[in-house]
């Protein structure tokens, strides 16, 4: 065969294999190499090859669309999605996930994944996260980058510390975390404004259940079987359907649940709460109310209109007298053992023995309750009197108290009266002063007291002038009302002004005055001013003066009063021990610029040591021969000492890829009268590559081939000799 016709075909040849590579080159994506590598962190951290479903996995540069579980934008150029739930993933997730700076959703459900979650705060269009059901640890990494979050889902894991704040997310309509091991705090809640369910059940967290003012959209709210401490506020909660937050030690009272119009499920039960039951007169749609086995006081409130309930669990609290009419002959309830009683209205009792769970009639099981009546009597008619004008009793209404309970009353006598005792009581009891313990009561019992006149009007005593003063001699002027007793003391010194008649006895004090100094502020030129020009200081403390220098100066430097130290404009001394003079002085004022000269190399990786040089200069040619410059920013800093010649360098290294901000910083010198100044600078950091050899760009193709036409052309075919 001829060589023209020869290399002529080998050049046709050439040809099409070139036109095959680039019609292969343009049907494929253009994901960048920086996401595609994630993916293949992904793969190879997380057990990619045991993986259910990997149908085409580690295919060629522009097939990762096609990868199962994996989602594109409409332009194959950026991955939005992945969800690979269900698919036996095992390993760790890649720290390099977080740099999928187009993610949408993430869903790794189901799987059996371990170790921390990454920093997440790169994935800046997250809309949904669901890594429920693996065995993840460590931390929850903060959300606050997360602005177009809606759901956030980690649920039975083994995740532990706090949750984090979700007060700037404020699109997030969902977040579950229950099922793990977090044991610290709730993060703060409130500005979460599109939040409907908040999870975290079944955990080890601590401390209150946080402000939830304005999260108006709220509808679900579960904590229980944690140790969270109290319940905040539950104001302005509109829409909230479902509040779990059963098994903790949630202690104090329960919230006002006035306005809460849609919860129709109320759970708190197997705590440590206290005081009475709020009223339930907005709670129309209730439907089940849990408040058993807490320390509840008082008596059950009115059920009017609740006509939807259907379970009232109020076990095993303190709560007394005879309960209300039920809304319903339907609910179902356990009001024993309570301290309760029966009704004097036998159809009130007839109602409740047709609901309650368990033994009939239904007070059965409960240990009754007693009634305390207290009252102000007249001295000679023995009839009520409820104008306070011989004396009033606190409280004064009926207590009802359990069995074996007792309550204090404390008896104030009107001007111009006194208590008359003994007390007249038919409840046992004993008193001390102007109070009376009623109790143990073991039946209803009264409390009446009397007041009668005092021989003489009472007048209490009243501490003088000299009481809660700070003096350097004894106390003179000790009583303004009433009989002084003997000064006590040598410094701190302690006195009595008795009252007359029944008048109430003060109890007086006044503290000695330790040894202070006088410290006068100075300027050791005319060009600036102190303040305070004098002031008086406490042995031992110290004094601060403040300066205002004039324009074009500075506060350089203080001495005197032991030696000063300044801080912008203002001067500290040490300690004083005596009266002492200190001098602020002043120089000229040089304005400074900070400059960032080189960053090497300009376009480092994470981890490398990037070398950054500075200089500092002064606006009016002033020598500045030494100092420091701190550079910081990108999760990393250093400090650069200055030469003769104001240059220093120092090296870093950045953790993280992206764009990061350097912040050159010369804090400035008061002794020379440099002022500080500060410099920024962008650098680009990249991802650290993958170990996979990179599929060939189209300019890569184009070479090789180009080359391998060219020894064709040169070198010739020679015909083959048998």
């Amino acid at each position: 065969m001829p060589l023209q016709r020869i290399s002529h075909r080998y050049f046709k040849l050439a040809g099409l294999a070139l036109a095959a590579a680039l019609g292969s080159m343009s049907a494929h994506a253009d994901i960048s190499p920086e996401e595609r590598q994630v993916l293949v962190d992904l793969y190879n951290s997380a057990g990619g090859a045991n993986w259910s479903n990997k149908n085409q996995w580690l295919g060629l540069a522009g097939t990762e669309c096609a990868w199962n579980g994996v989602t594109c934008d409409s332009g194959k150029t950026h991955v939005t999605a992945l969800k690979l739930n269900f698919n036996n993933l095992t390993g760790t997730l890649p720290a390099s996930l977080g740099t999928l700076t187009e993610l949408t959703s993430l869903n790794l459900r189901q799987n059996a994944l371990t170790g921390a979650i990454p920093d997440l705060s790169g994935l800046t269009k997250l809309v949904s996260l669901d890594l429920g059901s693996n065995q993840l640890s460590g931390e929850i990494p903060p959300l606050t980058g997360l602005a177009d979050l809606v759901e956030f889902r980690i649920q039975g894991g083994q995740l532990t510390g706090s949750t984090p704040a979700l007060t700037a997310l404020t699109h997030l309509q969902i977040f579950n975390v229950s099922g793990n091991k977090l044991n610290g705090q709730i993060g703060a809640l409130a500005g979460a404004t599109a939040l409907q369910e908040f999870n975290v059940n079944t955990n080890q967290l601590t401390g209150p259940i946080p402000d939830m003012s304005g999260l108006t959209a709220l509808k679900t709210f579960s904590a229980s079987n944690n140790k969270l401490t109290s319940i905040t506020s539950l104001a302005g909660l509109g829409n909230l359907d479902s509040f779990v937050a059963s098994s903790n030690q949630l202690s104090g009272s329960i919230p006002s649940l006035l306005g809460l119009g849609k919860l129709r499920s109320f759970y708190v039960e197997y705590n440590q709460l206290s005081g009475p039951i709020p009223p339930l007169t907005d709670l129309v749609n209730i439907e089940n109310f849990y408040v058993r086995d807490n320390q509840l006081t008082g008596q059950i409130p009115s059920l009017d209109g609740l006509t939807k309930l259907r379970a009232l669990w109020i076990q095993n609290n303190q709560l007394v007298g005879s309960p209300p009419l039920p809304p319903n002959q339907t609910m179902a309830a356990v009001p024993c053992p309570n301290p309760l009683r029966n009704s004097t209205d036998a159809a009130i009792n007839l109602a409740w023995d047709n609901i309650v769970t368990g033994s009939m009639p239904w007070a059965n099981g409960c240990t009754g309750s007693w009634d305390v009546t207290p009252s102000v009597r007249d001295a000679n008619s023995g009839e009520p009197i409820t104008d306070g004008s011989t004396g009033t009793i606190s409280p004064s209404t009926v207590q009802i108290l359990p069995a074996g309970g007792s309550a204090q009353f404390t008896m104030t006598p009107a001007p111009g009266y006194r208590l008359r005792t003994p007390i007249g009581a038919s409840c046992p009891g004993s008193r001390n002063g102007n109070v009376f313990t009623a109790g143990p009561v073991t039946a209803n019992c009264s409390v009446p007291v009397v007041f009668v006149r005092d021989a003489s009007s009472p007048d209490d005593g009243v501490c003088g002038s000299d009481d809660g003063k700070i003096l350097s001699e004894a106390p003179t002027n000790l009583c303004s009302a009433g009989t002084a007793s003997a000064v006590a003391g040598s410094g701190p010194w302690t006195w009595s002004c008795a009252g007359t008649g029944s008048g109430v006895t003060a109890q007086c004090s006044a503290q000695k005055a330790g040894p202070s100094w006088i410290v006068t502020a100075v300027t050791g030129d005319v060009h600036g001013t102190v303040n305070p020009g004098s002031q008086s200081v406490a042995n031992g403390t110290r004094a601060t003066v403040g300066a205002t220098p004039d324009a074009g100066y500075m506060l350089s430097s203080a001495s005197g009063c032991g030696g000063a130290t300044v801080s912008g404009n203002t001067a500290t001394t040490a300690p004083i021990t005596e009266n002492c003079t200190v001098t602020l002085n002043f120089a000229p004022a040089h304005e400074t610029t900070t400059q960032f000269v080189s960053v090497e190399p300009p376009a480092p990786r994470v981890g490398d040591q990037v070398t950054v040089r500075v200089t500092v200069s002064a606006d009016d040619d002033s020598v500045i021969s030494s100092g420091t410059i701190t550079i910081s920013g990108g999760g990393a800093s250093c400090i650069a000492n200055l030469d003769s010649t104001a240059h220093g360098q120092c090296n870093l290294r950045f953790t993280r890829a992206g764009e990061q901000q350097l912040t050159a910083t010369y804090p400035g010198s008061p002794p020379e009268g440099f002022l500080p100044s500060s410099a920024v600078s962008t650098v680009t950091v990249t991802a650290v590559p993958g170990s996979l050899t990179p599929v060939p760009t189209l300019s890569e193709w184009s070479l090789a081939l180009l080359a391998a036409l060219m020894l064709l052309a040169g070198i010739g075919v020679r015909p083959w000799r048998g």
